[in-house]
């Protein structure tokens, strides 16, 4: 799947976190006795989540086993154990403790995001705003957390996250891979293309 492909999937994703937010305020009955609904939303959310993230990781991903390499690794299988909690609320509505390990996944992702966004700025890979989204989308958890639960929180904070993770895909989408990384990863082929036809 292209980068184009993996935005637009991202874009589609972005602002679901917030439907279920609407619907868990003004429809706590149909939130409570459909806990299905909660979780097809999140793994909506989640879903287009990590497929941001893999375009970032095509964009930023040098070939070395460094920092980036690694934190963006860390935050896709927090998401995958985020997205097991989404799952698995398609099927019950009962959340025992490996339920509440598995949805940690969610609000730890949010956090390790602002290390992704450390490896994002010294990638040197992106540049203008775009290069700041990711640091929007750690802050997202603990801005909320300051602003409590209230109405303005419930909009502020839908709005919020729902605007950071479109303009991150949007970032996946419009950013080109860096030309030296595409380039050695065609010489890397070529010289492995070399080494099969003198073995």
């Amino acid at each position: 799947m292209k980068n184009k492909q993996l935005g637009i999937f991202a874009l589609i994703g972005a602002p679901f976190l917030f439907i279920d937010m609407l619907v868990s305020t003004y429809y706590p009955s149909f939130a409570v006795a459909n806990t299905w609904f909660t979780g097809l939303t999140g793994v909506f959310y989640i879903t287009g989540w990590m497929a941001s993230l893999e375009g970032l990781r095509r964009l930023i991903d040098n070939g070395k086993r460094n920092f980036s390499w690694l934190i963006i690794r860390i935050v896709m299988s927090t998401l995958i154990l985020a997205n097991l909690s989404n799952i698995w609320q398609f099927f019950t509505h009962t959340k025992p403790l490996l339920f509440q390990i598995l949805d940690m996944g969610w609000p730890v992702s949010n956090l390790l995001m602002l290390f992704v966004a450390g490896a994002v700025i010294k990638s040197r890979k992106l540049n203008g705003y775009q290069k700041w989204v990711p640091l929007a989308m750690g802050l997202w958890f603990p801005v909320c957390i300051l602003m409590g639960r209230n109405d303005f929180a419930l909009y502020a904070g839908g709005l919020y996250s729902t605007i950071a993770w479109s303009l991150f895909a949007i970032t996946i989408i419009r950013a080109k891979p860096d030309p030296s990384i595409l380039s050695d990863s065609h010489q890397s082929s070529h010289n492995q293309n070399l080494n099969q036809q003198f073995i």
